[in-house]
């Protein structure tokens, strides 16, 4: 590896780092500083998901046209726009008027979840076309700089909260992503691709037209959302008869998690670029992260007793597995893509960066919005059975469509513009497919 991709990938895992650190920044103190202009917990709750609603519109857009405007473009405009409305979001505690406070929050949200969905998606794009032989492995880094970002922010914000308030955690982070923004200008790559000369982007209904597209990125939202699941409903479990621990200690169940994915992402990701064996690993990961899911209630089905041993062994499962599911997915999306004969450029790579983000944002969004009303109607126990369920379902969907793709010719069957005309064999690299 070159000392020039190696300050890309750092470049690029601090800018992820920086946008995830922002969308967690503000849950210590927030709600609190909301209610206090007399907004619910609803609508503070709208707050917190538009910013995964609008980046699961923006990132296939931001995919289709990155290679008109250019990757490099694309990064660093969207790190500015989002640096800027941190800043803008440091001030909004000025605004007494409930309704223009509300207004305002949801319009910087938006503005900033489309800045975060153009540095999202054009660095994983940049990174695919530095890195093409380790696709899956690269993203499992970033993964590890995602988890560090969600990881940080909250105690970051709850921090420089108790230092100067409401406005100092936003200013401090929007100008220190200001910083790492103008350092980028240097470091990032410049990127093209035939079709960015052409000035055409890449098609996405093309490669909406894959079968396997689809079966992939519901594995991807089911996994974010099952991952996201947690976020409005664990600590009142965790707090609430039986189990009544104090809620100190929540904050360290809830780092066990993200600690946990975010030092397994790399590992699946390497095992992911070695082997090729990418579906076999999202079902495997759905279906563990099932059982995860059956132990941390515990689920009635089960009929065991609810202790905190076994809800802290599900929970470091369920983040060790989790990656599993998602870390393979971005590889298994360009190996099938580049088996549908799409070139393997820079427009290719950026509508699957698109589609990838789009589908775990949209998990983002379900996965507490969702989960959060079904625990008030059913309880904790019960939802997380059914997002077990809906694990064991997604496991058996990803088998089933490996039965169709090889044993009905469909799918991953062998077209005839990739046989060697010789000798009716598949390239290399498209054997691999086959393997995996």
């Amino acid at each position: 590896m070159t000392l020039a991709q190696k300050l890309t990938f750092v470049g690029i895992a601090i800018a992820y780092m920086s946008v995830f650190t922002s969308f967690s920044v503000l849950a210590p103190f927030f709600p609190y500083e909301a209610q206090k202009k007399g907004v619910n917990p609803t609508e503070t709750g709208l707050v917190f998901g538009i910013f995964s609603l609008v980046s699961f519109i923006a990132c296939p857009i931001c995919g289709k046209y990155l290679p008109v405007v250019g990757g490099k473009f694309m990064f660093l405009s969207g790190s500015f726009v989002a640096a800027g409305c941190n800043i803008l979001f440091g001030v909004l505690d000025r605004i007494d008027d409930k309704t223009m406070f509300l207004t305002y929050c949801f319009v910087i949200r938006t503005v900033e979840a489309l800045g975060s969905a153009a540095t999202l998606t054009a660095g994983m794009a940049i990174c695919s076309n530095v890195y093409p032989e380790n696709v899956a492995q690269v993203n499992g880094f970033l993964e590890l700089f995602l988890g560090l970002g969600f990881a940080i922010g909250p105690p970051l914000g709850s921090l420089f909260y108790g230092i100067g308030g409401y406005e100092l955690p936003f200013i401090v982070l929007g100008c220190t992503s200001i910083v790492l923004t103008i350092l980028n200008i240097f470091i990032i790559p410049s990127t093209s691709s035939s079709r960015e000369e052409d000035g055409r982007p890449g098609s996405v209904l093309e490669v909406l037209k894959i079968p396997a597209v689809w079966l992939v990125l519901i594995t991807v939202a089911w996994g974010s959302a099952s991952y996201g699941f947690f976020d409005p409903t664990l600590a009142l479990h965790l707090t609430s008869p039986p189990l009544s621990i104090e809620p100190s200690l929540v904050g360290v169940m809830f780092l066990m998690i993200g600690g946990t994915y975010a030092l397994f992402a790399p590992v699946w990701g390497y095992v992911a670029d070695k082997t090729k064996t990418t579906r076999l690993m999202m079902a495997l990961g759905s279906y563990f992260t099932g059982i995860s899911y059956l132990l941390v209630g515990p689920s009635p089905l089960l009929n065991l007793p609810s202790r905190l041993w076994i809800v802290i062994v599900a929970l470091g499962f369920q983040g060790c597995i989790c990656g599993i599911c998602i870390m393979p997915a971005l590889l298994d999306l360009f190996l099938s893509v580049k088996w549908y004969g799409h070139p393997d450029d820079l427009a290719t790579q950026s509508i699957i960066s698109g589609l990838f983000n789009a589908a775990y944002s949209l998990g983002s969004f379900i996965g507490p919005t969702a989960g959060g009303a079904l625990v008030e109607q059913i309880g904790f126990v019960w939802t997380s059975t059914y997002i077990a369920g809906g694990c064991f379902v997604v496991m058996i969907m990803v088998c089933l469509f490996g039965v169709w793709e090889f044993q009905c010719g469909k799918g991953r069957r062998k077209p005839s513009h990739m046989k060697n005309a010789a000798n009716g064999e598949l390239p290399g690299d498209r054997q691999n497919i086959v393997n995996a």
